[in-house]
């Protein structure tokens, strides 16, 4: 795939034509970068001055409660745009920090850039209120969701709260009681469901630490007792 057709691929420019996009790049600074593995990407709190969009590779993004009782590890893999909501609002801050897993490929616009194109550009502005309009539905959809109440059902929804795309390969790193605690739930029943998970090979367990190779793969059991 040629480096325009990556381009186009990306969320804020899909839509554009070849020649869209070669005007934009015409006049428009981008700045291309290589993202060794195990190098920061971005880290939590940073100011949100620049949009980040992952060409190629993959990336582990860093969430944690505000307690810091828990935190998860979550894989993402190109094409993929990094906190474009960190961009405006009441915090422009990074939330996460994310950490090259393996060699990146980045794309990095400053935010005036990126305003300047959705001001010039319709398909930029509406590729970007899209982008937003779906996170806050997506949000504001939750609180109408009916409240499982199986002890497989609480775990599922908690597992899916805390990560940002419903699929993929997650770690959690949290302690059985705090796990316990969150979802209300005797620490020995919480014990014996994921022990069941790992015999049946779809979780790894240790000591503060649920490995999910394939989030997508355990919530197909959301309907199961």
């Amino acid at each position: 795939m040629t480096l325009y057709n990556q381009i186009l691929n990306l969320p804020l420019f899909q839509g554009l034509s070849h020649d869209d996009l070669s005007n934009i790049v015409a006049h428009t600074k981008f700045d291309f970068t290589k993202v060794p593995a195990g190098s920061v990407i971005v880290k939590e709190g940073e100011p949100c001055k620049f949009l980040r969009f992952m060409l190629s590779g993959t990336a582990v993004v860093n969430s944690h409660a505000d307690d810091n009782s828990f935190s998860v590890d979550e894989e993402l893999s190109s094409p993929i745009m990094f906190e474009v909501e960190r961009l405006f609002g009441l915090t422009q801050y990074h939330g996460h920090t994310i950490t090259a897993l393996t060699n990146c490929s980045l794309l990095v616009i400053k935010k005036d850039e990126v305003m300047r194109l959705s001001d010039k550009l319709l398909i930029i502005r509406i590729n970007l209120l899209n982008r937003l309009a779906t996170d806050v539905q997506k949000l504001s959809g939750l609180q109408w969701h009916q409240l499982p109440t199986s002890l497989t059902g609480r775990l599922l929804r908690f597992f899916a709260l805390h990560t940002s795309y419903p699929a993929g390969h997650k770690v959690f790193h949290i302690k059985m009681q705090t796990l316990a605690d969150n979802i209300r739930e005797s620490r020995l029943n919480v014990s014996r469901q994921l022990n069941k998970w790992r015999d049946d090979g779809l979780i790894t367990l240790s000591r503060g630490f649920i490995d999910i190779p394939r989030l997508e793969t355990l919530l197909q059991l959301k309907d199961n007792p």
